[in-house]
Order: C-alpha cells, then structure tokens, then sequence
C-alpha cells in the first residue's frame, strides 16, 4: 500500500474515532430535542432523562436488572443465567448510554417547565433504552442494546416514539446506521422493527451469513442514513469458506500480502472456520485483516 492510500485511510479512522468520542460526551444529548422529553398519548404520561452506565446507582441497576429478567427470560430461555451476566457487564459499562422512561406524578397540572416535571414529578423508571456510539464494520453506528418497558406501558406507542428519538439523536450526531441485536424468537419485536419502522436484516446477521456449524438465535437489524453504510450493513453479500490454515506459516491468515497456508476444507488438518464477509467491499478497503479479495479467489 503506498503511503498516500495509508494516510487517507489513517486519516478516515481518526475522524470517524473523534465523530464517536464527540458523540459520547455530550452530556444530554435529548437537549437538542426538548418536545421529546414527554410523552403524553393513550392514557400514558411520561417523561424522559438521559443517563449514563458508569453513573448508575445501586437501586437503579436493581431496577434494571429486575425489569431486564422480567421482559427477557423467556426469549433466551436456558440461555438466560449466562446472558445476565454479560447485560449486568454491559449496563455498567462507560460507553452506555440510556434514555430513561419516568411515569409523571402530577399529570398535566404540575408545572409549566418539561424540564422541571422532568426532574420533579415523575416515579420511579418504568423502561429505558440503552444505546452506545461505536463501530460496527469501520461504520459509526449508534447500537441499540435495549428497549425494555415495563407490561403497563406497552402498546402505547411509547417504543416508536423512543426509536424516532434514538434516529433523531444518531442523525445529530452524524451516525451512518442504526443497528440492534433481536432475538429471533421475540417475533412481536422482529415485527415492530422490521414492518413498522423499516429495519431490515444486515449483511452481518448471522442468517445472511449462512455459515453452516453455526445456529444463532438472532437477527442483526439496520437502518442505514448513507450509501456506503448501506453497501457495507445492508447489501453486500456475504460469503462462507471453511478453510484450514498452518499456524506456523510465516504469515499468518490476515497477512497484507496473502500469503497464508489457505487450503479448502477437506478433512486435512482442520483447524478453525471463518466468515469472510464483504470481498468485494473488501477490495476498497484493504485494512479489514483479509487478504485481498483477488488472493482469495485464486485459492478456492
């Protein structure tokens, strides 16, 4: 690679890591959407407040974490205990970020400041999202990790009105994609995204990747806002080679050059499976860790 083509694409990494980094810092980021913070529709009042993971208190987290199990057990069902675990790990972490659901105390009477209900009238947190800004396949995408409402909320309207202001905080700060994980047995929610609010199924999901000693129990989901976040999260097919690989090669698989033992699978010497996702995406961005796309077409 020479070093123009590496400088260009040093200096893409670095602005995309500095779009994030500005994206997590803001300290309210519902300031620039202040008709957002209430919801007031079919007999549901509520107000919203952002929040972070590493700011939670101790009765919030319970809280959390009862309203997480309550909502979720029975879509992971065995899979449950283990993955408690990695949502407690994930709810605290830094980079968390939440909009956090409080019924209103005092209805329309109280107060003239949506701020001031806000911070004054409500009850304790009836749902929450949690969201974070990261990468997702060198796109900046804002992650949806959940939207859990509490059964006396539901069916109100509430979770759109979250998803419109989670694509208008992803949008503010110059995300190229929403993306979320749903379990493909929670078939009320793969509705909710897919039919009513236009989410399709990435090229990343593991059902796109069809990868043939893998069974996933969920979706990857997008909606992408650009063209190049669209051809990496949405259309560019995927494709599935079992291949083998010697360990001890002085270049190992990912090498710049491709040079790695790459041997179609056949029953000699197996020693892991892979995706290689996106070749000809690939091609135009040779920093992914695969060998050139060309490279890999000549040794299958």
């Amino acid at each position: 690679m020479d070093s123009s083509k590496r400088r260009k694409i040093l200096e893409k990494r670095k602005k995309i890591h500095d779009l994030i980094k500005r994206a997590s810092s803001r300290t309210d980021p519902l300031s620039p959407f202040d008709s957002f913070r209430r919801y007031t529709k079919n007999d549901l009042s509520v107000c919203l407040e952002p929040g972070r993971g590493d700011r939670l208190s101790s009765s919030l987290k319970q809280h959390i974490r009862k309203l997480l199990k309550k909502n979720m057990e029975g879509f992971y069902g065995s899979d449950w205990p283990l993955q408690a675990k990695v949502k407690r790990k994930e709810m605290c972490s830094a980079d968390a970020r939440y909009i956090f659901v409080r019924e209103l105390r005092y209805g329309e009477a109280y107060g003239a400041s949506t701020r001031r209900i806000c911070e004054e009238g409500c009850n304790e947190i009836a749902g929450f999202a949690h969201y974070r800004f990261t990468l997702e396949e060198e796109i900046p995408v804002l992650y949806v990790y959940e939207i859990q409402l509490e059964s006396r909320i539901q069916g109100k309207g509430l979770g759109e009105f979250l998803m419109q202001l989670i694509e208008l905080i992803a949008s503010k700060n110059q995300m190229s994609a929403i993306v979320l994980t749903v379990q493909t047995s929670n078939a009320l929610a793969m509705t909710f995204y897919m039919s009513k609010l236009g989410y399709r199924i990435s090229s990343i999901s593991p059902s796109k990747a069809n990868f043939p000693t893998f069974s996933a129990k969920y979706e990857i989901l997008c909606k992408t806002f650009d063209s190049e976040a669209k051809s990496v999260l949405e259309t560019t097919p995927c494709l599935v080679i079992p291949y083998s690989y010697n360990t001890d090669a002085d270049e190992d698989f990912g090498s710049s050059d491709g040079s790695s033992n790459f041997k179609p699978r056949d029953g000699r010497n197996l020693k892991c499976e892979v995706i290689l996702c996106c070749l000809e995406h690939h091609s135009e961005n040779p920093t992914s860790g695969f060998p050139p796309a060309e490279t890999i077409r000549g040794q299958l």
